[in-house]
């Protein structure tokens, strides 16, 4: 207990998972199935993760590539939200697969663009 106190971005995720966990948990035990808990985790999952990837603020000094954590956080932040929400989608309306998986494809492609030109622009 006389060590330094340890914290960050890792707590944080570790605590916000758990009660998504157990919210998407309580979700599919209400409604009887459990096939909701994966898309309601994967919701619950992106959507704590694009938060963290917007208010995270790199320190100073901190070498340029460890300033990559918040776009890497908000890409698998939407990417786990698009996936539940297509899950969802799907389930709710069945038979429109391939255009989710078209709007899948269309998201990757238009976010390494952004990341591709933002880069370029700052070595320019």
């Amino acid at each position: 207990m006389n060590g330094p106190r340890e914290g960050g971005y890792e707590t944080i995720s570790i605590g916000a998972l758990l009660i998504v966990f157990a919210v998407s948990a309580l979700v599919a035990w209400t409604t009887d199935d459990w096939w909701l808990f994966i898309p309601v985790f994967l919701l619950g999952a992106g959507s704590f993760y694009i938060a963290l990837g917007a208010i995270m603020r790199p320190a100073e000094g901190v070498k340029r590539a460890a300033r990559m954590n918040s776009p890497y956080y908000i890409f698998w932040g939407a990417t786990l939200f698009i996936i539940g929400a297509m899950w969802l989608l799907n389930r709710q309306y069945p038979g429109n697969f391939p255009l989710l998986a078209i709007v899948f494809i269309i998201w990757v492609g238009v976010f390494i663009l952004g990341l591709s030109l933002r880069r370029s622009r700052s070595a320019a």
